[in-house]
């Protein structure tokens, strides 16, 4: 291992000055060929720029020369009288005296009159050939006459009008193209389009030679390819259309290619050079990092059998192996302290330190296998949610931790088995009491739970708040009533459910509610499953309603049922509660929301304007997905409003009555009309009364049912009566179960009545045909 590990840091530290040096070559090779671009492009742009200035100066020497010699009074009267003698002394000495190469003399239609040599061809196109050297005006051009490229200027002679046109111009030739190349730096040709080359300083090139594939031809080799020897660039002069002129810069790139390799050369050998001290210096490296690490890994060995008394046995050891010793040995303490703390973690609550579910079934295994009597108590702290809805969930958390700390404190004479199950609920287990008596062993643990709940109903101080807590307590007795612990956890939840749910302050699990416990969470099991496939389980029944003006069944209250598929009927009361509890009431109602108001828009179908009352819970109420549903179905069956009619419990009312309210005014906006159900025997005042947004008051049947016999009954629904007359509301009366009853209604002007005697709750069907039989009878 060590050989293996020793390669590959040399082959590490040799690939590392490898990449280095051919990335430096790389943007050294990049970076220089750049900047030799930009040099030979500044270059070429400055010899531009020379160029210009040197063919002005001589351009201006052209318009001074021929506005001395076409403004000469003695030239102008020689022009005119045609005095060749004359013209020709003046154009020679002129020409000798700005050294010009070419003077002519033309007339206006071009002829030639004079000219300065002898030999001198006038281009059969001379007109246009004059047309364009006019159109320069004061510029001048580059022609070729006789096979010589001039840079020429043409001015007329007027006297005062235009009699002739003086022609001056300079030879352009090999020494003007020498002479460009001392000032620029670079080869200079000029090229014609169609004579190509006429001048240049480039040997070993003809006049009349094709220049640009001569340079393309220059090649030079370096690094494995060719270059070209030659970067040129060509500027256009002012010439004829029939034959432009062109200069062609061109920078010798030899020097710079031979300076470029030299560069290049030096840093290959200097690669070279350090890769080989690279090689002997990883070679070092490796040998005195391996040694030392082969060691520290008998130590690992060691720290992974449990034995952290780490010491290196090293000659020299580095400051950084006794740091890395050091930084073993702390890192084997460090994992001591966290596997004490995961595993203390995994089986403690973090906020109270209790054992933890999971951890209180172990723990429980442990405890039962000596064969003791126990008494476990299960602990709920009532209202708990209100304290984090009210003072925040920091300080309802400070009561838990409070609460648990007096729970340990009271149990810390005990087994010491404290537990924390769930949000707001504790498991404290307490050994029976050795008695003869059976009844002085109960005695024992009911004066134990009194006390237990009386020492934690003792009022707590939470940042700064003294703060009353109530609880509901549990119990259940081992081995009696709980043989496993999972019994012992379930049974003692069930308990203290109970006490919760009843208001008591103690309950003591009673034998077979485990198996009721069981069977309701069956029954909301296959509750569920009825909602979900509504296979037929699950129906509406309708209890007719009679208008007590007009003696007809204009209204029904729709009233759920469910047939198991084994027959089994399951009471409403029993099953609604459940899904209260469970929170399917949401999905029930919105079930028995889309049957009902389908059921109505059939009705309205076969012409019965039939209304019907539909009962929903506080849940419903505040479900957010509630109105727009209902309006949803309304508009999908295309049912009026004003025929479905929502009824609440005064219960359901105050449970959480802001909500509430809004819901209400939003229903009655929508056209709803709202009832209020069971009204007599909850809370509601006759101020909250008043206030509420409702249609009806419904009276409860503990008023009616027994109405013709009790006068004080009769007192209650007659006032009631007329009071929700006054108040603007329809009173409905049910529970009639007599003739007599009925007719104490229609007495103090009832609005509805409904009852057995008229008839008990039908199916649809069923309905249709009572009512079909009660409109026949009359």
């Amino acid at each position: 291992m060590n050989n293996s590990f020793k390669h590959k840091i040399i082959s590490l530290c040799i690939a590392l000055i490898l990449l280095t040096a051919g990335i430096s070559l790389a943007s050294f090779w990049w970076s220089t060929s750049k900047f030799n671009e930009a040099q030979v492009q500044r270059k070429i742009q400055v010899a531009q720029n020379v160029y210009q200035q040197y063919l002005k100066a001589r351009e201006r020497l052209l318009v001074t020369a021929a506005t001395v010699l076409t403004a000469d009074f003695g030239f102008k009267q020689a022009v005119a009288t045609r005095d060749a003698q004359t013209i020709s002394s003046v154009l020679l000495n002129h020409s000798r005296r700005i050294d010009a190469d070419l003077m002519l003399l033309l007339d206006v239609n071009g002829d030639l009159i004079s000219a300065n040599a002898q030999g001198i061809e006038v281009p059969s196109d001379i007109r246009t050939w004059m047309q364009v050297l006019k159109n320069h005006q004061d510029h001048s051009a580059f022609v070729v006459l006789s096979e010589q490229l001039y840079q020429v200027i043409i001015l007329p002679v007027r006297a005062p009008r235009t009699i002739a046109y003086s022609v001056i111009g300079f030879e352009v030739g090999k020494s003007v193209a020498e002479e460009l190349k001392e000032l620029t730096g670079m080869e200079s040709s000029f090229v014609g389009a169609t004579d190509k080359l006429k001048a240049s300083s480039v040997a070993g090139l003809s006049l009349g030679s094709d220049l640009f594939a001569f340079l393309e031809s220059q090649k030079t080799t370096r690094w494995l390819g060719e270059y070209a020897v030659y970067k040129s660039a060509e500027v256009n002069l002012p010439s004829l259309e029939s034959n432009p002129i062109s200069l062609v810069l061109s920078a010798d790139l030899t020097t710079q290619y031979q300076e470029f390799d030299k560069m290049v050369f030096t840093i290959i050998l200097l690669s070279t050079a350090t890769i080989l001290l690279g090689f002997i210096t990883s070679g070092i490296v490796a040998k005195n990092l391996t040694t030392p690490l082969s060691k520290l890994t008998e130590l690992a060995k060691r720290f992974a059998k449990g034995d952290y008394s780490a010491k290196l046995e090293e000659s020299r050891p580095t400051q950084e192996i006794c740091q890395l010793v050091d930084a073993f040995n702390g890192m084997g303490e460090d994992i001591q302290e966290r596997e004490e703390q995961i595993r203390f973690q995994a089986s403690h609550d973090y906020l109270t330190g209790f054992y933890n579910r999971n951890a209180a079934l172990d723990k429980l295994h442990k405890v039962l296998a000596g064969g003791t009597e126990y008494y476990f108590i299960a602990i709920d702290i009532k209202g708990l949610r209100h304290i984090n809805d009210k003072l925040g969930p920091r300080v309802g958390d400070d009561c838990i931790k409070a609460v648990a700390q007096r729970i340990a404190e009271i149990n810390a004479s005990d087994t010491g088995l404290n537990v924390r199950l769930g949000g707001d609920e504790f498991l404290v287990a307490h050994q029976a009491q050795a008695c003869e008596d059976p009844q002085q062993a109960v005695l024992g643990i009911v004066q134990c739970a009194q006390r237990l709940n009386q020492d934690l109903s003792q009022p707590y101080m939470v940042q700064g708040l003294d703060i009353s807590l109530r609880f509901s307590i549990g119990v259940v007795h081992y081995p009696k009533q709980a043989h496993t612990p999972e019994d012992v956890v379930r049974r003692a939840l069930i308990a203290v459910d109970t006490a919760a749910h009843d208001g008591h302050e103690v309950y003591y699990y009673q034998s077979g509610e485990d198996e009721a416990h069981l069977e309701r969470l069956q029954i909301i099991d296959e509750l569920r499953q009825a909602i979900n496939s509504d296979d037929g389980q699950l129906f509406m029944t309708y209890q007719p309603k009679l208008n007590m003006k007009s003696n007809r069944i204009d209204k029904v209250e729709a009233l759920i049922r469910w047939q198991r598929n084994n027959g089994e009927w399951v009471s409403p009361e029993l099953f609604i509660d459940l899904a209260e509890q469970s929170g399917l009431i949401v999905d029930l109602t919105q079930w028995v929301l889309n049957t009902v108001i389908a059921q109505v828009s059939n009705w309205s179908r076969q012409g019965e304007h039939i209304k019907a009352a539909i009962n929903v819970s506080a849940q419903d109420i505040i479900d957010k997905d509630f109105l727009p549903h209902l309006q949803s179905l309304l508009q999908r069956h295309k049912v009026q409003p004003e025929l479905i009619t929502i009824e609440l419990t005064e219960r359901d009312m105050i449970e959480n009555e802001e909500k509430g309210i809004s819901v209400l005014q939003a229903l009655k906006r929508l056209g709803v009309q709202v009832s209020l159900d069971d009204y007599g025997v909850g809370q509601t005042s006759l101020g909250r009364l008043k206030m509420l947004p409702i249609d009806e008051l419904k009276l409860d049947k503990v008023f009616i049912l027994k109405l013709a016999q009790s006068e004080k009954d009769q007192f209650i629904v007659n006032s009631t009566i007329t009071l929700g007359h006054q108040l603007g509301f329809s009173v409905v009366a049910e529970g009639v179960e007599d003739k007599a009853s009925l007719e104490l209604l229609a007495d103090m002007q009832c609005d509805y009545a409904q009852g057995y005697y008229l008839s008990k709750p039908l199916k649809a069907d069923d309905f249709d045909l009572w009512l079909g039989r009660y409109h026949e009878v009359g």
